[in-house]
């Protein structure tokens, strides 16, 4: 899992039956500098989402295999919103002296 920040919605005229009644998101996940820097986000990808976030909001985003577990069925979804982030803290590793 990593975090992503939710950039936007997509909108569909039409879609597989199995994502009916869900949402799709853009969203921007992070990398490494993303913690130190807020910025320095990796490519937009689109999210499945039954949890409800909306724009500015942070999420954990499954991948991959991981992604279609939620499903009873086989499901068409390669990114999944498995959380929505209150905080991150973050703490740099202090450069060890020597």
């Amino acid at each position: 899992m990593r975090l992503a920040t939710v950039i936007g919605r997509v909108t569909l005229s039409e879609r597989h039956p199995a994502l009916s009644g869900e949402r799709l998101l853009v969203v921007l996940p992070w990398t490494a500098k993303t913690f130190e820097s807020g910025k320095d986000q990796d490519y937009s990808i689109v999210v499945y989402d039954q949890l409800g976030a909306g724009v500015g909001n942070t999420i954990g985003v499954c991948e991959s295999t991981e992604a279609t577990r939620p499903f009873e069925k086989p499901t068409p979804v390669d990114a999944y919103c498995a959380a929505i982030i209150d905080q991150v803290f973050y703490q740099p590793d202090e450069p060890k002296r020597g």
